[in-house]
């Protein structure tokens, strides 16, 4: 009976949006097979839309361009669903009905949603860094972080992580596995590789209107805000450099707590509101961010939390103002709070769950000054 509703989710999202992203990753690997230094000059035909990724990324998604279309779309769906049911096992332990329940509801979410209908590769790399972070056994734990970061570059944010709780060997780890996702880009195509890491890296006009309402960062939200299409500006800069200390100061006292799937969850929110561009399918951290705040609070707050918490993520009101064609400009302050309502319901939770960290002040203040 589950598998019948997911389906019945699924299918309908994949021909809303036709998986136009998986076929980006594809054009990035067909162009890498047939002239490889013209990975950032092609386009995927009938779209304005360029390869955006890092090199190495290209030669990941080499395996899918050699398959056929449709066969392609349905490894990516499957690999998908497997990495979500990862991310779901390694945020809380469910009885195997029980869970496959909770991962068939978690199709509702828009950020799943849209990571399926548009072939995206965020659970991926969120599994990979749930696994990475939380698994503290195997040998070479960090890796996964770097080959992550390699394929998108968000996932640099948990290199910070890594230094604030002073895993040093996981940060070399990562380190060494991020290196060596460029040094295989130099080696496959040294002309495109170039061009990104010297230009392409900091353009982030690149994948999108900044304004657009599923920017879910503080630069979409200050860009809507002020109304300017260049960007926060200053303010953002100023903005990006607070939450990222405070933020990281955080999850050090998380960490310290224990609580290493709170630590990653506050990391990856970090990274969504630092980024100059978050899409609404960025999100999926809305998942582990979620468990975090039921078993951190308590009675009738944790069911509130928990109702309003999957509402917002499934109902998804930001796509209830007006949209596309800069739109988001002439919002008023309704259409702001529903347009915004990720960040705004992402930070709220995270004042819910300072009020949960048993630490005084003082321990706080010198967590963050030892840092």
């Amino acid at each position: 009976m589950v598998v019948c509703v997911a389906a019945c989710i699924v299918l309908p999202l994949l021909w809303r949006h036709s998986m136009v992203d998986l076929k980006v990753y594809r054009l990035g690997g067909e162009t890498l097979l047939r002239n490889a230094s013209a990975l950032y000059d092609v386009r995927l035909g009938g779209t304005p839309l360029p390869f955006t990724y890092p090199p190495f990324a290209a030669v990941v998604m080499v395996p899918f361009a050699l398959m056929p279309w449709p066969v392609a779309a349905v490894v990516w769906t499957a690999i998908t669903l497997v990495c979500l049911v990862a991310v779901w096992r390694l945020c809380v332990q469910l009885p195997p009905a029980v869970m496959l329940g909770v991962v068939a509801a978690s199709l509702l979410l828009e950020p799943v949603r849209e990571t399926l209908g548009f072939g995206q590769i965020n659970l991926l790399l969120c599994a990979l860094v749930l696994y990475d972070v939380l698994n503290r056994k195997h040998p070479a734990r960090g890796i996964w972080i770097g080959v992550a970061a390699g394929i998108k570059l968000t996932p640099l944010v948990f290199f910070g992580l890594l230094v604030v709780t002073r895993q040093w060997k996981a940060l070399a780890s990562a380190t060494a596995g991020f290196a060596a996702t460029v040094l295989i880009g130099f080696a496959v195509t040294p002309h495109a590789a170039a061009t990104y890491w010297t230009s392409l890296v900091s353009d982030a006009t690149r994948v999108g209107g900044l304004a657009f309402s599923s920017n879910q960062s503080w630069n979409g939200f200050l860009v809507r805000v002020q109304g300017n299409l260049d960007g926060g500006g200053p303010v953002w800069l100023v903005l990006v450099a607070l939450t990222a200390v405070a933020g990281l100061c955080f999850c050090r006292v998380l960490w310290n707590q224990g609580d290493a799937l709170a630590a990653v969850s506050v990391c990856g929110l970090l990274g969504l509101l630092c980024s100059p561009v978050s899409w609404s399918h960025h999100w999926v951290w809305c998942i582990p961010l979620g468990v975090v705040a039921l078993q951190r609070l308590n009675g009738r707050v944790k069911v509130a939390v928990g109702i309003l918490w999957c509402a917002v993520f499934a109902v998804a009101p930001i796509w209830w103002p007006p949209n596309h064609e800069n739109r988001e400009l002439e919002w008023t302050f309704a259409d702001q709070l529903a347009g915004n309502a990720y960040l705004i319901a992402a930070n709220l939770v995270v004042v819910l769950v300072s009020y949960s960290v048993k630490s005084s002040r003082h321990a706080v203040t010198a967590t963050c000054q030892s840092v």
